[in-house]
């Protein structure tokens, strides 16, 4: 979610629209009766409807408060952000029940596994302990998938880390204006489990450094699944795909609190 402040904690806005919708609902209500739903006193209420009137939410009508078309707009858009906000929530903490593994060993039907991750890999391993266990629901072989379920726990896994190569544009030279020495060096010290190619460049870059690129499609959103699953990534790229790898950094850091370990080397040869 890319709004800097949660709807849902802003108290004072969230009155308001609840006053707004009591207000629309049931035009002859009583402010006390408000203040009993609501939980709070009627003092409370009349400062609430004082500043709606203020900013021309409300209009007394025969002594009752009533929501003027730009309130009735208001608690429509409102509504419709938080409804998307709440959306949004839940499709992130949404209770998965089941799931396909990998077979470590030979598994038979509703033999009680652990889940592990491994080489970017979800692992069955009968009757081992792991932070999340499940059911087999079918016998499997090693090295076969198997569906797990009646889930419990989260699994275990540490974020990978990500090494990324800016390449100059094509405009400033591009492949044929690095540094392979530099590039080299980088290379050697950094263990990596993908080598993606954030753009045409990188790809270039890649094959002139006698690397292959594992990504080269979606690389943006394959370097995130891979470091989500504790793999070492090295992504090379010019400043536009840099640019596009560390702003999705930043939102699953903000959306998940995950935060990824990275480093950026410039990789132009030095005029």
């Amino acid at each position: 979610m890319s709004r800097e402040k949660y709807l849902l904690r802003d108290l004072k806005s969230n009155t308001e629209l609840l006053l707004l919708s009591e207000f629309m609902r049931n035009p002859s209500v009583k402010r006390k009766d408000v203040a009993q739903r609501l939980g709070i006193t009627e003092q409370a209420i009349s400062q609430y409807i004082s500043g709606l009137e203020s900013r021309g939410l409300i209009k007394e009508t025969n002594g009752l408060p009533r929501p003027t078309r730009k309130g009735v707009q208001l608690l429509q858009e409102r509504l419709t952000e938080l409804n998307e906000e709440i959306r949004d929530i839940l499709r992130q903490i949404r209770v998965i029940d089941s799931c396909v593994a990998l077979a470590g060993a030979r598994i038979k039907a509703n033999q009680k596994v652990g889940l592990v991750m491994r080489n970017g890999r979800l692992i069955a391993l009968p009757s081992v302990r792991a932070a999340s266990t499940g059911t087999a629901m079918a016998d499997a072989n090693k090295d076969e998938e198997v569906l797990v379920g009646s889930l419990q726990g989260v699994v275990e896994m540490n974020l990978g880390e990500l090494l990324i190569l800016q390449a100059p544009s094509a405009s400033s030279g591009g492949s044929r204006k690095i540094d392979r020495r530099v590039v080299g060096g980088m290379i050697g010290e950094f263990k990596c489990d993908q080598v993606v190619a954030g753009d045409i460049t990188g790809e270039v870059v890649s094959r002139k450094v006698g690397i292959t690129p594992t990504i080269i499609h979606a690389p943006v959103q394959s370097a995130l699944s891979a470091l989500s699953k504790g793999l070492n990534v090295l992504f090379i790229g010019t400043r536009e795909s840099v640019d596009d790898m560390l702003e999705s950094v930043e939102e699953l850091k903000k959306r998940t609190g995950y935060s990824i370990k990275f480093r950026i080397v410039d990789i132009r040869k030095a005029d």
